[in-house]
């Protein structure tokens, strides 16, 4: 078991720990360059070659598109609530309650852990979060809706051609789907490099507020996915999958859509960093619940 456990969650560190080392010592990095890449071109990939490819039943992945909405809404609501008891201003630090890093950490690990299946079902997870956090996410903090951020999300077109494409049965032609995965294998260690890079450059303040909320964001995603998979009785890759992303801590794109939007970035880089390292230390435990099912 702790082998298992080792190997899903050394790549991880390996890969983060390597883009951290390679901002600290100045190397230069595109970020902007690289995340366009992973964003345009490399998730949509990803997801449309995982769904298409992915031996998950259709029904399954609905429910777990429904989980992980539900999953969303708890964040959210829990968080308002707490964050309100705490005197704290729910325009900066909700979006980081309620949407975490399943992109770079989670779909690591689903991926790390179950194989393609995992993948598969960690993308639905991860395709509900980010429509929601583009769109909802960017509304908390920017206090407006714009429905034009989802029209420049290339992931939900890959998740409606991978929709299309299971239900008339279609299959690609065999070059397609080597050009998918060519160019969809890219995103995962790009983001786990990304996530190091990002992490050694974020300045933070109020470590304080972000020790807390830290306990509340990790703590949260535990509690809401163990009764989300006891509530529905699910199982194996399944259950894995669901904890594996709930679990997960903030995502570093809140600190880009507080930046942008005039929020409190530095307290919410703070809790990006806080929240990561945590849920590294604790990603043994995290594995060993999974795992140990």
């Amino acid at each position: 078991m702790l082998l298992d456990i080792f190997n899903v969650i050394a790549p991880i560190f390996v890969l983060a720990g390597i883009g951290f080392i390679w901002s600290k010592r100045g190397k230069p990095f595109p970020v902007e360059a690289v995340s366009l890449l992973v964003t345009q071109i490399g998730t949509p990939c990803l997801v449309l070659s995982a769904l298409l490819k992915a031996d998950v039943d259709s029904g399954m992945l609905a429910q777990l598109a429904l989980l992980s909405s539900l999953a969303l809404l708890s964040f959210a609501a829990v968080g308002w609530l707490a964050l309100r008891m705490l005197k704290l201003p729910v325009r900066d630090f909700l979006p980081a309650l309620t949407f975490p890093n399943n992109g770079n950490a989670g779909l690591s690990l689903c991926m790390f852990a179950y194989g393609a299946p995992g993948l598969a079902m960690g993308l639905v997870f991860f395709t509900i979060c980010s429509v929601a956090n583009f769109s909802f996410g960017q509304a908390i903090a920017a206090g407006r809706l714009s429905g034009r951020e989802l029209l420049r999300i290339p992931v939900v077109y890959a998740v409606v051609l991978a929709a299309l494409g299971k239900y008339f049965a279609f299959v690609p032609p065999a070059w397609v789907m080597r050009s998918l995965d060519t160019a969809g294998g890219i995103a995962i260690p790009l983001m786990l490099l990304m996530l190091g890079v990002s992490l050694a450059s974020l300045k933070v303040s109020d470590l304080a507020v972000a020790a807390k909320l830290t306990v509340l964001r990790l703590g949260l995603g535990v509690a809401v996915g163990l009764g989300l998979v006891w509530l529905f009785d699910l199982e194996g890759v399944a259950r894995g999958t669901m904890l594996i992303q709930c679990a997960m801590p903030v995502a570093v794109i809140n600190f880009v859509f507080a930046a942008r939007h005039g929020r409190d970035a530095p307290a919410v880089a703070g809790l990006v960093v806080v929240s990561t390292l945590l849920s590294f230390a604790t990603l043994p435990l995290l594995m060993y619940l999974v795992l140990g099912e």
